[in-house]
């Protein structure tokens, strides 16, 4: 119990995040292709809403285990019915959940401009900004497509994006306990009056800034029945530091000759 305690103190020190914007990243058996589209009715059910989205962005995310960690997130802009060079879907990640004014060194960042595969990059933090990182690999560290199409959760044609992270490679978010800083946000250009899209919402919130992230929380879990229908009232961020352990805890004890390491897999 007092190991327990010790690591939710150091949690709550080290995460900056800003409280009311944490999200569950559950597991999945499921398959995810990144082609910007639903590819089944039922590609993304398996996938938790976060809390409090800004109107006309939804964001969902799971990862699944094929050999390395492999995040996948789906971005959907209702409000973009247009195929633009100078759209931007961002997501960032603080990996090792130490916030910061400016990006660090265990920072990354995953961007789509222009929805077209040409314009994915990777970026790490180098204390004051952000890098471009050349070193990763098309398809396996990282992957992404994007589409004007209608949705299960909306009707119209708008803009979806889907994205791949290799976590092992390029978002080693062991280095904070699994729950890491994140940032997910969409700019339109088409409406460059709107600004940007993002969660937690801007201008609070950037890019630039890890303070001003939310929280993600990993888990070896599927997602609960019926909870990636709507925005679901995710826990408190001690209640999920707690859950993360105690989850941690048992699939460790039940799965040591298994895996390295709970909750994300080494």
């Amino acid at each position: 119990m007092v190991f327990l305690c010790g690591l939710l103190m150091q949690a709550a020190i080290v995460n900056a995040a800003v409280s009311g914007y944490e999200w569950s990243d559950y597991q999945t058996s499921g398959t995810h292709t990144e082609d910007g589209k639903w590819t089944t009715t039922t590609e993304w059910t398996d996938a938790a809403t976060p809390p409090n989205l800004v109107t006309g962005l939804l964001w969902r995310g799971t990862w699944t285990w094929p050999s390395d960690i492999l995040q996948h997130f789906i971005v959907e802009v209702f409000t973009d019915n247009t195929n633009d060079t100078g759209d931007i879907v961002r997501v960032c990640y603080d990996c090792a959940a130490n916030g910061g004014t400016a990006p660090q060194t265990d920072d990354t960042m995953i961007e789509l401009v222009g929805n077209r595969i040409s314009g994915l990059s990777l970026y790490h933090g180098n204390g004051t900004g952000w890098a471009k990182y050349t070193g990763w690999t098309l398809g396996t560290d990282a992957a992404a497509g994007a589409s004007i199409s209608s949705s299960p959760l909306n009707s119209n044609p708008h803009l979806i994006v889907e994205l791949m992270v290799d976590k092992n490679t390029q978002a080693d978010v062991s280095q904070g306990g699994y729950t890491p800083g994140l940032y997910v946000s969409a700019y339109d250009a088409s409406n460059a009056g709107a600004g940007v899209k993002s969660w937690p919402p801007a201008p609070a919130s950037s890019a630039n800034v890890p303070n001003s992230w939310g929280t993600e929380a990993g888990t070896t879990e599927n997602i609960p029945e019926g909870f990636a229908v709507g925005t679901i009232v995710v826990m408190s961020s001690i209640a999920v530091v707690v859950g993360f352990l105690l989850r941690k805890r048992q699939k460790t004890e039940n799965r040591s000759s298994e895996m390295g390491s709970l909750v994300y897999p080494r």
